[in-house]
């Protein structure tokens, strides 16, 4: 769950259409130019459908030991209508998970913790 498309053989996923950002609405929002960072991973689900676009998401950051689990779901809609393949997804949800979770992870690195978590067996080589 938090391979980035780019990294997997099998299937493999190509560019364009696959970008190491796809379907990391939390951190990165989907986004593809964004700049992956090699110290953070997103282990998720996504979903988007009618207007609504959630990710369930455990994301790390090894580099300074982070983590925090987040769950959200953004509905965008501004014409009231569903099923007219007309919402807002890049405009307001996407947008909005992106910077929601990167709130979160500058929160997590400046928060005091009385333990540290052990993160290693979450850091795998594909």
């Amino acid at each position: 769950m938090s391979m980035y498309p780019t990294e997997s053989d099998h299937p493999a996923y190509h560019r364009p259409d696959y970008f190491p950002a796809y379907c990391k609405f939390l951190y990165y929002g989907g986004d593809s130019t964004a700049s992956i960072d090699p110290n953070v991973r997103i282990f998720n689900k996504v979903g988007d459908s009618y207007g609504y676009d959630i990710d369930n998401a455990y994301i790390v950051n090894f580099k300074t030991g982070a983590e925090f689990l987040l769950s959200a779901v953004v509905q965008s809609n501004e014409d009231g209508i569903y099923n007219d393949n007309k919402y807002e997804y890049t405009t307001v949800c996407l947008p909005f998970l992106k910077n929601l979770a990167r709130v979160l992870m500058q929160y997590e690195q400046s928060r005091l913790k009385e333990h540290r978590p052990n993160l290693k067996r979450y850091r795998f080589t594909y």
